[in-house]
């Protein structure tokens, strides 16, 4: 078994800076971050769901423990993506042979 945290981690520096979207159009960016996720290798699927505002991850495999969501979109502020105060990030996976589901925002920092 993995942890999920370990595994992003790993995928993100492989993968380099993405190249997003900066014409400030939400869905765009959203479908952005699923692209470089599935491009890290991502042992699952990536979905954008628009009506609502989430960016779903379901993960295949088991892991040890859960993801730490926040972890994770800070990660994804590092590499250029930001999504408006709507946007979140939902990570579906198996921790220990039990369905958990993780949720934190996608919104930018406020400096």
């Amino acid at each position: 078994m993995r942890s999920f945290i370990s595994l992003i981690e790993a995928a993100v520096v492989a993968a380099g800076s993405p190249v997003a979207s900066d014409d400030g159009k939400g869905f765009e960016r959203a479908q952005a971050v699923c692209s470089f996720l599935e491009n890290t290798g991502l042992n699952g699927n990536c979905s954008v769901d628009a009506g609502q505002t989430i960016i779903e991850v379901s993960l295949a495999g088991q892991y040890d423990s859960p993801a730490d969501c926040p972890k994770v979109v800070d990660m994804l502020r590092a590499h250029g993506f930001q999504l408006g105060p709507n946007w979140a990030l939902r990570i579906k996976a198996s921790i220990k042979d039990e369905p958990e589901v993780m949720e934190c925002g996608l919104a930018p920092v406020q400096q």
